[in-house]
């Protein structure tokens, strides 16, 4: 029998120990294996369930935004069709920037964006603008949801803050200027999977930083002489003169250029722009000759100015002096020719335009506007001995209508009916002798004023013409008398009630009858001289259109009209054409008046009457400059000198630019350009002022470069470019939040 070694038995049951404890070993490791599955497919499940979760949500709040986005560019849209309108009518109509161009235009930009988020029109209210430095609650005014919604393809999406409606608000800074915020937006959307997004925000747009009138009137300079704010003043000049070569401008809106007693002005200038009147005065002697080129012959420029007045040295001086007035230019006259001094010599050349019908140049029934002297353009010959030469005219309009002065302060002036007349023609519109209780006209006062008006209402010869409820007028003088004269319906009835009265006979002093023709011209020929000695004034056979009777007609055979067509029809009224050149003219008139610069075609055809200073506060800041700046450009030899006083041009400095906050005396001669927010006198004779285009350009781009010169052109200073289509600049969100329901 084969027995086991104790030591072999123990080596089987150590064996059989191993194989339990294995076993158990797999058994644990299994589970910990298990747990760690079970835990890695929970972490993965929940990652997994997350991103879905976190990328939907991420994919909504997307879309939120996209349709924000949406909204944007539909504003900017809105923006840039306001900006385009405001900016053309700001280019095209200067004579609306009263308060300058760039508040006028952020009125304007800023209105046509409202117009866009409320569906209809808006006019600006200042009182309803938030002043951001007072404080206090900002006034919201409505705007309609709907107008944002068309904005985007998820119109649903875009609403309000509970409890709010969309509102905005325009506001005012001291730094940013005028802006407007969109109030109460809410971008709330919901996509398919009812996944819930949303964005709270104001929105504000700001007014893009355009550029108007600096660059372009700055540019304008170069060409310029004078520049006042009030006149220009030649005193002192005697016969050798005051020479101007170069543009002019003045501010002065009665008085803009005086030319002195005796003084002797030539100017060649290829503009010459004035607010007031060119007045002459007794013994003077002005050519304005247009510009010189290279040969030394003059070309026609442009002259621009309210009126040409001759005018005597004081009231009944009966001085012989002759006042000679020779102009070679394209003269655009708002008001009259008035030549009131004795023994006057104007001679005309180029273009003559006298284009004011009235005051806005419509055809308007006689009324408030139609019957006022200075909205009405003609030559006015009232002083005795007066040669006028037109011969060298190529077009003559005169589309107005003489009137007779008045003693007395009553608004409405008193018509004739011609738009070239002499004074003594006035004898033509005095209510006859037997239509005056009085028996006589004029009335000394104190008698009786009874005028028979229904006799005069219903005479064949002469009722037909007046004014049904007012067919005469009362014209008290200082010396005791009352002169009565007739109140025509209309321009054409007093046009065609001279004709009558010219062909007509009537009664002398002494009581005979005499033709009427002949009175007036015997009374014609003390005030109308005659440089080749024959018989009455003539004018030139080419002119293209004379509105109504003039002097001319006196000697035509049966005092036929000298009128072209085209601009009057057959009852004596303008044609519509004649009447939108005369105010095209008149708006350009106004834009150069604010700018240099032609307005364009839009806008009133008359100067506002706060109509801003050109030099204070369009060209120079004077707050810019304390005491005085005197700075020399090594490249030019030139110097820039601006003073807030006065200054005297006494040769210390002989080209550059001269700027004066006061007024400029010049005493020698100057090459540049002299601005000035006072008046500029020349003081002594024999003077040469002329413009220098390249040294003045050369002088602005000087100051450009200048820290302290280039704050001083306003031109240069707070002027910066913005491109027009950079609008996405110009708008912004406030108090944005996400997800705050």
């Amino acid at each position: 029998m084969n027995r086991i070694p104790l030591f072999e038995k123990l080596r089987a049951a150590m064996r059989r120990g191993r194989e339990g404890s294995s076993l158990v070993s797999v058994v644990i490791g299994v589970a910990f294996l298990a747990a760690i599955g079970f835990t890695i497919l929970m972490v993965a499940s929940r990652y997994l369930v997350t991103v879905h979760v976190d990328r939907n949500s991420s994919s909504n709040f997307y879309q939120t935004e996209g349709i924000l986005a949406e909204v944007r560019t539909g504003l900017l849209e809105y923006a840039g069709d306001a900006s385009e309108a405001a900016y053309n009518d700001i280019l095209e109509n200067y004579t609306k920037a009263t308060a300058g161009m760039k508040e006028t235009f952020s009125k304007e930009y800023l209105s046509g964006v409202v117009e866009k988020l409320t569906g209809h029109a808006y006019t600006w209210d200042d009182s309803k603008v938030y002043k951001v430095e007072d404080g206090g609650t900002p006034p919201v005014q409505p705007c309609e949801i709907e107008k944002l919604k068309e904005l985007t393809k998820v119109p649903d999406a875009v609403t309000t803050l509970p409890g709010t409606n969309l509102g905005f608000i325009l506001c005012h800074s001291d730094k940013d200027g005028y802006f407007l915020t969109i109030k109460n937006l809410l971008i709330d959307y919901t996509d398919e999977i009812d996944y819930r997004s949303s964005i709270q925000t104001d929105i504000t747009l700001r007014v893009p930083d355009y550029k108007f009138e600096g660059d372009s009137t700055l540019d304008e300079l170069k060409d310029y002489i004078v520049i006042s704010d009030d006149m220009l003043h030649v005193t002192n000049s005697n016969s050798a003169g005051v020479a101007f070569a170069g543009n002019v401008y003045t501010g002065n809106e009665d008085s803009g250029i005086l030319i002195d007693t005796q003084n002797t002005a030539d100017f060649k200038s290829r503009r010459i722009i004035s607010r007031g009147s060119m007045d002459i005065k007794t013994g003077a002697k002005v050519d304005v000759s247009g510009e010189a080129d290279a040969s030394g012959a003059a070309t026609p420029g442009d002259m621009w100015l309210n009126g040409i007045r001759l005018l005597a040295q004081s009231a009944g001086s009966g001085s012989t002096l002759s006042t000679k007035l020779t102009v070679n230019e394209n003269a655009y006259i708002a008001n009259d020719l008035d030549i009131a001094d004795d023994n006057s010599v104007v001679s005309l050349s180029g273009k003559y335009y006298g284009y004011s019908y009235n005051k806005e140049n419509t055809l308007s029934p006689l009324g408030a506007d139609t019957t006022t002297a200075d909205y009405s353009s003609a030559i006015l010959v009232n002083g005795l001995n007066t040669t006028l030469k037109t011969d060298g005219l190529d077009k003559l309009i005169l589309a107005g209508r003489t009137f007779v002065s008045r003693y007395d302060s009553a608004p409405s002036d008193i018509m004739m009916g011609e738009s070239l007349a002499v004074k003594s023609n006035q004898i033509a519109y005095l209510l006859p002798d037997e239509f005056i209780a009085a028996g006589h006209n004029p009335v000394v006062q104190g008698e009786s004023e009874s005028i028979y008006e229904e006799n005069l209402k219903n005479d064949p010869d002469i009722g037909k013409y007046l004014d049904s409820d007012k067919p005469y007028m009362a014209n008290y003088n200082s010396g005791g008398y009352v002169y009565f004269y007739l109140r025509f319906k209309d321009q054409k009835s007093a046009n065609e009630y001279f004709r009558q009265y010219y062909e007509g006979t009537g009664a002398d002093e002494d009581g005979n009858e005499v033709a009427n023709k002949n009175q007036l011209d015997d009374r014609a020929k003390t005030y109308i001289s005659t440089a080749d000695g024959t018989n009455g004034m003539k004018l030139s056979a080419n002119l293209y259109l004379i509105a109504g009777n003039i002097i001319h007609n006196y000697y035509a055979a049966g005092g036929s009209d000298i009128e072209g067509a085209n601009y009057y029809d057959n009852m004596g009224k303008p044609q519509s054409q004649m009447l939108e050149d005369g105010k095209k003219i008149g708006q350009e008139y106004v834009g150069r008046q604010l700018t240099l610069l032609a307005s364009g075609s839009t806008g009133s055809m008359r100067l506002p009457v706060d109509a801003q200073k050109l030099v204070a506060d369009g060209i120079i800041d004077f707050s810019q400059v304390s005491g005085v700046l005197n700075k020399e450009d090594a490249g030019t030899g030139g110097r820039i000198y601006v003073t807030t006083g006065d200054y005297t041009v006494d040769g210390t400095i002989q080209k550059g630019i001269i700027i004066a906050k006061g007024d400029v005396e010049v005493q020698s001669d100057f090459t540049g350009l002299i601005i000035a927010g006072g008046k500029v006198t020349t003081a002594r004779s024999g003077l040469n002022l002329k413009s220098d285009m390249v040294l003045v350009g050369n002088l602005i781009e000087f100051a450009r470069g200048d820290e302290e010169l280039s704050k001083v052109f306003r031109g240069i200073n707070g002027m910066q470019t913005q491109d027009p289509t950079a609008l996405t600049q110009c708008i912004s969100y406030q108090n944005w939040k996400k997800n705050e329901y």
